[in-house]
C-alpha cells in the first residue's frame, strides 16, 4: 500500500472518531438513530425533500394511525411518469427518454403486536410488474422487533455516493449518469430477509439474514425447503450507539457464496451527527480476504466517504450537499475476484460531488439548482445548472438543465423533462 493511500484512509478513520467526539459535545437533544438509508431523488432541489429529523431513524413501530378500529387494510400508492430527452451538441445527438413507475402499497395491523406491509410494482421501460415487498413485523414484549419477508433495506446516510452496503448491485464506484437520470425501482432490489432489532438503552442491535435462490428458477426442486443451501445465505449485523444529536455505528456483512455480486466480507464504521441545520456523515468500509494456502489476510477493497449537507427554510429554501469518496482496489482483484496478473499495490480513485439549490424563489414556483461531479482518476467532470418549475401544470414538474462534460469526456447540451407525480 502506498504512503499516500495510507494517509487518505488514516485521515478518514481518525476523522470518524474526532467527529463523534465533537458532535457529542455539541448536541443537546436526544434522537433515536439508525442506519436506515433515505431514498435519494435526482431532483435539482432534492435536498429539500429531506426532513430535518429524517437522518435519524425512529425505533420500529407497528402502529398505524390510518388503520381503523377494526384494524383492517389501508391502501396507498404513488404514480410517477417522466417524459423528456437530451439534445447533445458535441457531437449533435438527440436521446429521448420515458419512465413510468407505479407502486400500490398496503398496511394492516390485525393485532396490537403484529403488522404486515406489502407493495406491488409496475414499471417501464424495464417492464417489471409484480411483488416488490411483503413482510411482517412482530413486537416481542416491547423488547425486540422481529421482521421477515421480502423487503428492501439499506444502511448508510450519504445523499450522492453509494454507502449502502446491503445493496449488492450498487456496491461499486459512483456512476455519474445518476446525475442525469432517475433510478428505477427493481423487484430484485428487495430480497427475503429475516431481521432482529433490539433497542437497549442508547444502543441499537440489528441482525439480518438474507436468502435468495441462485439456482434455476424453472427447477421446482430448487424451491424445496430441504434444498436451501448455506451458499444462498448472506448475513449482516450492526451495533449503533446513540448519543445527543449523533450516532456511531459498527457493522459487518458476509455475502452469499452463490451471489454473482459477492464481495469479500466487509467490516466498517460510520458516524452521523447534526448541529442545528448542518449534517455530517462519514463511513469507512474495509473488505477482508483470508488466503487458506498462505494463511494470510489481505484487503482487496477499501472505501471511505464523507458527506456534508445543510439546508434551511428560515429565510429562504436554501441548501447544499458536498460529498467526497475514495475507493482503493487491490490490483490483483477484478470485480471482487482474484486474478494472477503479477501486479501489486492498489488502484486508487477519488470522486467529488456537490449539489445546491434555491427553492421556491421569492415564494414562486421556480427553483434554481446546480450539480457538480468530478472523477480525479478518469480526469473528467460534469456541471449541470438548471431550473425547476413546480405545479405550472397541476401535479407536474418541469426540469430544464444544461449538462456540461469537461476533461477526457467533452460534451454539452440541453436536457428537458416533464414529471407527473401523484400520491393516492
Amino acid at each position: 500500500m502506498t504512503k499516500f493511500l495510507k494517509k487518505v484512509f488514516f485521515f478518514l478513520l481518525i476523522f470518524n472518531f474526532l467527529s463523534a467526539s465533537f458532535a457529542q459535545e455539541a448536541g443537546s437533544s436526544q434522537k433515536s438513530s439508525g442506519n436506515q438509508t433515505n431514498d435519494y431523488s435526482d431532483d435539482f432541489d432534492s435536498i429539500f425533500d429531506v426532513d430535518d429529523e429524517s437522518v435519524f431513524e425512529e425505533v420500529p413501530t407497528i402502529s398505524n394511525d390510518k388503520v381503523t378500529e377494526k384494524k383492517g387494510i389501508v391502501f396507498s400508492g404513488n404514480l410517477e411518469s417522466v417524459l423528456g430527452g437530451y439534445i447533445w451538441l458535441n457531437p449533435v445527438d438527440f436521446v429521448p427518454g420515458a419512465i413510468f413507475e407505479s407502486v400500490l402499497s398496503f398496511t394492516s395491523r390485525p393485532t396490537d403486536n403484529f403488522s404486515i406491509k406489502g407493495s406491488i410494482l409496475c414499471s417501464f421501460p424495464k417492464m417489471d410488474i409484480g411483488l416488490y415487498e411483503l413482510f411482517f413485523t412482530y413486537n416481542l414484549f416491547n423488547f425486540a422487533y422481529v421482521s421477515a419477508g421480502k423487503q428492501k433495506l439499506g444502511w448508510g446516510y450519504s445523499k450522492i455516493f453509494d454507502t449502502n452496503i446491503l445493496n449488492d448491485k450498487n456496491d461499486d464506484v459512483h456512476d455519474p449518469q445518476k446525475l442525469l437520470h432517475y433510478e428505477i425501482k427493481d423487484p430484485e432490489d428487495s430480497k427475503f430477509t429475516l431481521s432482529l432489532f433490539v433497542p437497549f438503552w442508547k444502543i441499537n442491535l440489528t441482525a439480518l439474514l438474507f436468502y435468495n435462490n441462485y439456482g434455476d428458477e424453472n427447477d421446482e426442486s430448487s424451491w424445496d425447503v430441504s434444498n436451501i443451501s448455506n451458499a444462498d445465505l448472506s448475513y449482516a449485523g450492526n451495533i449503533e450507539f446513540n448519543l445527543p444529536n449523533m450516532s456511531l455505528g459498527l457493522f459487518g456483512r458476509m455475502w452469499a457464496i452463490n451471489d454473482s455480486y459477492k464481495f469479500d466480507p466487509a467490516i466498517g464504521t460510520d458516524v452521523n451527527f447534526q448541529i442545528k441545520d448542518l449534517h455530517f456523515y462519514t463511513q469507512y468500509v474495509l473488505h477482508t480476504h483470508f488466503d487458506e494456502v498462505t494463511q494470510e489476510f489481505s484487503f482487496p477493497r477499501m472505501k471511505g466517504t464523507a458527506s456534508l449537507w445543510w439546508f434551511t427554510r428560515e429565510i429562504a429554501d436554501l441548501g447544499f450537499i458536498l460529498e467526497y469518496q475514495v475507493v482503493a482496489d487491490e490490483n490483483k482483484y477484478v470485480d471482487g475476484s482474484m486474478i494472477d496478473n503479477g501486479v501489486t499495490g492498489y488502484l486508487v480513485k477519488h470522486y467529488l460531488a456537490f449539489e445546491g439549490a434555491w427553492g421556491n424563489i421569492f415564494d414562486s414556483k421556480f427553483t434554481l439548482g446546480l450539480k457538480y461531479f468530478h472523477d480525479f482518476y478518469e480526469e473528467y467532470g460534469t456541471i449541470i445548472p438548471g431550473v425547476k418549475i413546480r405545479n405550472f401544470i397541476p401535479n407536474t414538474e418541469i426540469d430544464l438543465g444544461f449538462p456540461i462534460y469537461y476533461g477526457s469526456q467533452n460534451n454539452y447540451g440541453l436536457a428537458l423533462q416533464i414529471k407527473l407525480n401523484v400520491d393516492f
